[in-house]
């Protein structure tokens, strides 16, 4: 195969005019090796395609009738809707080299990341054998496929951005309406975008209506629960001030010379304009993948020869998202697009991690898929209404019965689901409610076609390097990526060959290990220097007539913690072997230091809290954990409790032999005193 490096293809692929909605067209601007054509074991060299793919959805079709005001987009000839979508795809030069699966990796704010490549590079354009680091996903034969689905992405640093339609009202004028935004600091700023948040600056902002910015209002609170201060309209303006003497009027901009604060929220109330119908990314997504994984025409960048004659394209489809796009992909399910039009299942297998009992604020007007709630960002956001469980349970509140799965069983298309937790999302995910009714009385079943996974003792995303930063202990290293390898080896299995995984792994109130999140019931000890509040993301009904929405008082919801060892260390959920053969105590929550909301939890932070090197400094500070050196008799020893647990988590199928070997050699090269002190 010859390849022309770094110039653009533009081979466009035109399908038939189409009697149901799907992918029309797909263009690809570029195509070319990967890593140089390095050579993946059995799998051989990749080759990287991006483009862009264009689609119709017809808004007369049942399934794409929820899409939220897709009655008010514009339409083509044949009555549908168009948008286009960027893709990007790394897969086997030789696809019968391959799994014959594809893995889709669902985008988080337009970013990509190949979570399970382990040491790999972060890009959001793979191009270098850094960027593939192990080349676990190419070693295990998958087509990588990303595609844009978030509509308000702007563009820049490689983000994969959409074309999606905005609403109008059947006049074609613009549709408007009051909203809530919302404003936490890092640092001190005076300028900020209508749309920022801590995650991304990189959204676009709905504009606010000119005519009715006198009438906006500008909030401060001390804390979630605290009242709403106003600031006077006279400090505070549309603009951009970064030096603030000269500010520009802007539409998508707020001013306030006197300075936003990092020991406050700021909620800004304003009609604004042009929503974009967001949940076109469901569509796109569900249209994309069925058309990758059915289309055998040369149409496909996926479809390839048989070697019999024919054209075959790949089998199944798993779909993974972490965070924000887990949210996506149980949204998908929930919301009834892992059917296509053709009535033909999109996805096979599914991981949502670390998503908690939430979904995800997207087919709605003015959505707003970057916001989410925690216990103090976007506290107040949609994205966590009912139903939490998988399983069909009653809403106390309308006393109808919902489940995430109850769309998909109605259209006989639910895939199989490997639901992933950190220990993050116990506290800022309530992720309780995945196994408990909403009253937090009994607990829910699990159906058979899904896995709950709970990483114990792990932050949202594992930190690089431990750092306080705005909160008062280390963040948390702890890793789960060795836990996510193996689980996807069982997901893979379980999809194409029917063998059933592991057993679900997660705190349940049956066995005690779902408790009351008071010290007395959780058992956090009283380390010096760390206090334990027992604090965690609440959860009511909202008053959404209200601008800026607020709690609707006696509808509180009952959520729970996994309860602790002597150490502080979480019981329950897959225990790795650092957490079975600790150095430290590591949590999934932190709180928030001085002049940031003191004692708030830290958005999305655990904390990394290391034992005492020796029995007399542990003295010393009255820690009731024991040290090190009370542990271990040497390194030798601590590195065989390591192997131990290591090989009991290989035969329980959540750790694989070289992933283990890897952590044995770095425990036998650094120690557990040099670990303790990083």
């Amino acid at each position: 195969m010859v390849y022309v490096l770094a110039v653009l293809l533009l081979t466009a692929f035109v399908l038939p005019s189409p009697a149901h909605a799907k992918i029309t067209k797909i263009v690809i601007d570029r195509r070319e090796p990967f890593a140089g054509g390095y050579e993946f074991p059995v799998t051989g060299a990749y080759e990287k395609i991006t483009g862009k793919a264009y689609g119709e959805v017809d808004p007369k079709n049942a399934l794409n009738r929820v899409i939220v005001n897709i009655d008010k987009a514009q339409r083509n000839a044949h009555g549908n809707v168009e948008y286009w979508v960027e893709i990007s795809i790394l897969k086997p030069v030789d696809m019968r080299r391959g799994n014959g699966t594809i893995f889709y990796d669902t985008l988080n704010r337009g970013n990509k990341a190949m979570r399970f490549n382990a040491g790999a590079a972060r890009s959001n354009d793979p191009t270098t054998i850094e960027h593939a680091g192990d080349g676990f996903l190419m070693r295990q034969g998958y087509a990588m496929v990303w595609s844009g689905w978030q509509g308000d992405i702007l563009p820049g640093n490689e983000r994969m951005t959409t074309g999606f339609p905005v609403a109008k009202n059947p006049d074609g004028s613009p549709m408007k309406k009051t909203i809530t935004t919302e404003f936490v600091f890092q640092k001190p700023a005076t300028s900020v975008p209508l749309s920022f948040d801590r995650e991304s600056r990189d959204i676009r902002a709905y504009p606010a209506v000119e005519e009715s910015m006198p009438k906006a209002k500008l909030y401060r609170r001390a804390r979630p629960h605290a009242p709403l201060e106003p600031i006077a309209r006279s400090e505070w303006s549309f603009a951009r001030c970064v030096d603030k003497v000269h500010p520009t009027p802007s539409n998508t901009d707020i001013c306030y010379p006197a300075g936003f604060s990092t020991d406050a929220i700021y909620e800004l109330v304003y009609e604004a304009r042009d929503p974009i119908i967001m949940g076109l990314g469901f569509a796109a997504t569900r249209d994309i993948v069925s058309f990758l994984r059915r289309e055998t025409s040369a149409a496909n960048p996926l479809s390839f020869d048989d070697g019999r004659g024919g054209r075959a394209a790949p089998r199944w489809a798993i779909g993974f998202g972490s965070s924000q796009a887990g949210r996506f992909l149980k949204d998908l399910v929930y919301q009834g697009f892992n059917l296509d039009e053709r009535k033909r299942i999109v996805f096979d297998g599914l991981i949502p991690h670390i998503s908690g009992s939430r979904r995800i604020f997207v087919n709605a007007e003015f959505a707003m898929p970057g916001r989410f709630p925690t216990a103090l960002e976007g506290h107040y956001f949609p994205g966590d209404e009912f139903p939490y469980t998988y399983e069909n349970a009653p809403n106390p509140s309308t006393r109808k019965t919902d489940g995430v799965l109850a769309r998909c069983r109605v259209q006989q298309a639910c895939p199989k689901i490997m639901h992933w937790d950190s220990g993050t999302e116990a506290y800022q995910a309530r992720n309780s409610l995945v196994v408990t009714d909403p009253r937090g009385r009994s607990e829910a079943p699990i159906p058979s076609n899904v896995r709950l996974y709970y990483f114990s003792g792990t932050q949202h995303g594992p930190a690089e390097k431990p750092a306080r930063d705005t909160c008062q202990q280390l963040s948390n290293p702890l890793s789960y990526q060795e836990t996510q390898r193996a689980l996807l080896v069982a997901l893979q299995d379980w999809v194409t060959k029917g063998i059933e995984p592991p057993d679900s792994r997660f705190p349940r109130l049956s066995d005690g290990t779902l408790v009351d999140t008071a010290r007395e019931k959780q058992g956090f000890p009283a380390i010096p220097g760390v206090k334990y509040l027992g604090k965690i993301n609440d959860l009511f009904l909202q008053n959404r007539r209200a601008e800026p929405p607020e709690h609707i008082a006696g509808t509180e919801h009952r959520v729970y913690v996994p309860k602790v060892d002597a150490d502080g260390n979480e019981i329950a959920g897959v225990r790795s072997v650092d957490v079975q053969v600790p150095i430290a105590t590591y949590s999934g929550w932190n709180l928030r230091a001085k002049g940031y909301m003191e004692d708030e939890l830290c958005y999305l932070v655990g904390s990394y809290i290391p034992f005492a090197k020796t029995k007399e400094e542990r003295l010393k500070t009255n820690d009731p954990r024991l040290s090190l050196e009370e542990r271990y008799k040497d390194n030798a020893d601590y590195v065989e409790k390591l192997a131990s647990a290591a090989r009991t988590l290989i035969e329980e199928r959540f750790l694989l032999p070289e992933d283990a070997a890897r952590i044995i050699s770095a425990a036998k090269k650094n120690g557990a005193v040099a670990l303790s002190a990083q």
